[in-house]
């Protein structure tokens, strides 16, 4: 069990306990007790009669309407259904639950001034597992309203949750839980619509898959420079602290762990620029994801809401805030910056296998075919990666550069942060299927080689690649061996 004492106590490892590893949360009554001081508080600011966003007022562009005290509380429920508009195949279940547990931390906060009931009941529904279907959009409105509706919708017993590998309407898995739907009361509704805890969820999500990914490719980098018996030089710990690149000395190390004995170190010809930069191209997605984690650590206790009840403070009075840490830019930039970085590890892929395939460079039969001419050996799976590189080109243009009015243009800038995300989760994925078929090219490449490469952290990959894929001595239909690698690659083993 993960105990929260705090609202920003919340890091990195107890996120993932609770979210992937399924560990139940515990709250300090002590919080409990503070949140609920911050509701008295916001509901004695709101009986002197102010204007209050998304209470006391409409939203957008309808934001100078009065709502009546008698309308107050269907507002806040019809805030929670008439944004939920999403498209698309749902988000994974982690991703729900992570935004599920960011928006506990910023109401324990007490800033957002929800009451102690709203989250108690947000504890209750983490650790029974509530998964709420959200699709994963695009979403054009500002901030993440339209997914945060489709989330926080179950808790009135609006839209579909899944229980137990089924798909039920949300009144029906309350009424199986024998939970009564919630009440939000005034300003909860809009607080549980704004803030951007989506964002974080999707970026530790991506980050973890992006390190899995870097890491299966320097892996391959590594058997594919053995191979062709490449120049260990350009790894050389004393050439790359003259980069003062500390990444790639990191990349640089890990290559020479790997190949071992099997460096080379004497004099010969340098090879192709694609074995040579390899410290480099994986070293800046290697900063570029240890960058977005360090975001993502700050954001962990974030408060994204808008309005915000602060005290007063110096010339600044007691009240309500309007807010932008709704908008996630700065995550939508760092999700791109590894967009790019990854899909330069693509490019690595897709040249170094291309010269894998000539035997002027790797010393081996013409497109690793056993009889060059009759057979067309591997020279599909380059073809493949070819495909993969230029979708993942065109994958990489920045969705950050948008702005689009909404809201008769009360909403007037978006960050499409769920866009960068899915750019980034089909980068990931096509540079995932390269380096699988880089691999299923390796495992010939050994085939065909017949000796020993003297390293043997990759004599045992080719050893379990082996045991997947068979030689290529006949021409076939590789999808089948580039699936079971992929499966391999997924499953986190090597």
């Amino acid at each position: 069990m993960v105990e929260l004492h705090r609202y920003d106590a919340l890091d990195l490892e107890s996120y993932r306990r609770i979210v992937l590893a399924g560990e139940q949360v515990a709250v300090d009554e002590l919080l409990f007790e503070q949140v609920e001081r911050s509701r008295e508080a916001l509901v004695r600011h709101l009986e002197t009669g102010v204007a209050a966003y998304g209470v006391t007022t409409g939203l957008g562009y309808l934001a100078s309407e009065t709502i009546g005290d008698g309308e107050q509380a269907s507002l806040q429920r019809s805030l929670l259904t008439a944004r939920a508009s999403g498209l698309g195949s749902p988000l994974a279940g982690d991703i729900v639950r992570g935004a599920m547990l960011l928006r506990l931390v910023g109401f324990l906060s007490g800033f957002p001034g929800v009451s102690a009931a709203l989250c108690r009941f947000l504890v209750a529904r983490l650790n029974q597992g509530w998964s709420p279907i959200v699709p994963a959009g695009p979403y054009g409105a500002s901030g993440e309203i339209a997914p945060l509706a489709h989330l926080f919708q179950t808790f009135i017993g609006e839209g579909l949750v899944e229980l137990g590998g089924e798909r039920l309407s949300a009144q029906e898995a309350l009424e199986r839980a024998g939970v009564e739907a919630y009440e939000p009361a005034p300003k909860e509704g809009v607080a549980l619509l704004n803030g951007s805890p989506f964002g974080t969820a999707l970026g530790i999500h991506l980050g973890d898959a992006g390190g899995r990914v870097l890491q299966q490719a320097t892996v391959g980098a590594a058997l594919a420079v053995a191979l062709v018996d490449a120049s260990a030089r350009p790894f050389s710990p004393r050439v790359l602290l003259l980069t003062g690149d500390v990444a790639a000395q990191t990349i640089g190390r890990q290559l020479l762990e790997l190949l071992g004995s099997a460096a080379q170190w004497d004099e010969r010809a340098q090879p192709p620029v694609s074995f040579r930069v390899i410290p480099q191209v994986h070293g800046t997605l290697q900063r570029a994801l240890a960058e977005l984690t360090q975001l993502l650590d700050t954001r962990l206790s974030s408060v994204t809401d808008s309005p915000l009840l602060l005290d007063s403070k110096d010339d600044e009075p007691e009240g309500l805030y309007p807010s932008g840490g709704f908008h996630a830019i700065e995550l939508t930039l760092r999700l791109e910056a590894v967009a790019v970085a990854a899909v330069q590890v693509s490019n690595l892929v897709e040249k170094r296998l291309h010269r894998l395939m000539d035997a002027r460079f790797s010393g081996l039969p013409e497109q690793l075919a056993r009889r060059p001419g009759l057979q067309a050996g591997a020279v599909s799976l380059h073809k493949a990666v070819v495909g993969l590189t230029a979708e993942n080109r065109l994958l990489a243009a920045p969705a950050s550069v948008h702005a689009l009015d909404t809201s008769t243009g009360q909403e007037d800038l978006q960050a499409f942060t769920f866009l960068a995300a899915a750019r980034l989760e089909a980068v990931l994925d096509n540079l995932e299927a390269a380096v699988a078929c880089e691999l299923v090219a390796l495992r010939q490449a050994a085939h065909l080689l017949g000796s020993e490469l003297g390293a043997p952290p990759l004599e045992r990959l080719v050893a379990r690649l082996a045991e997947i894929v068979d030689p290529i001595d006949e021409d076939r239909t590789l999808s089948p061996d580039i699936e079971r690698v992929r499966a391999l690659l997924h499953s986190g083993e090597l």
